[in-house]
């Protein structure tokens, strides 16, 4: 089996990007967005990402929504950041649910709106997302947005503690 180097990779996926695959659309995407096998460029990430994404590709709504909320490679649009999160979030995009979460808490993007951002980062959380976890057991632990209850946040944060979020750790700690 043959190892490709990133720029072999790349310049494989760029033909099968211009030929239209949707995967290998999103994969040139990452290429130009984190810089592995041609010259790191954000804008023409940006639009590779948006091709990948209006054909549907789940990976690429995310990737995407990453870089309107960030503002990278492009003019920063947390409303589009909101949509595409929602998109990729009802299709189970479990970072995608996680990060909606956290723009619908804080009225990033929209008016915030705290009782779909709780449902959005439970969903996060339950699916096994350490940070969601750790927001939700954080919010418990404070009172913050929830009625504060010790006991679900001792049960979330050592949930996220278990799936190796340090900050969990320290928290839970503090709180025993």
């Amino acid at each position: 089996m043959k190892t490709y180097t990133w720029k072999e990779a790349f310049e494989d996926a760029y033909r099968g990007a211009i030929a239209g695959s949707v995967r290998y659309q999103n994969f040139v995407g990452y290429c130009y967005d984190v810089g592995r096998g041609v010259r790191r460029n954000p804008k023409i990430a940006r639009r590779w990402y948006e091709r990948a994404a209006r054909s549907g590709n789940v990976t690429a709504m995310f990737n995407l929504a990453v870089m309107y909320e960030a503002g990278s490679g492009g003019t920063r649009n947390p409303a589009k950041a909101v949509s595409l999160y929602k998109e990729a979030a009802l299709r189970g995009d479990l970072q995608s649910q996680a990060n909606l979460a956290v723009m619908l808490l804080d009225g990033d993007g929209v008016r915030a709106d705290i009782p779909e951002g709780l449902r959005w980062l439970r969903r996060a959380a339950k699916r096994g997302d350490p940070v969601a976890q750790y927001n939700l057991g954080r919010a418990y632990a404070e009172g913050n947005r929830v009625r504060q209850s010790v006991a679900y946040a001792k049960a979330w944060l050592a949930r996220a503690a278990e799936n190796g979020h340090a900050k969990a750790r320290r928290l839970l700690q503090s709180l025993e």
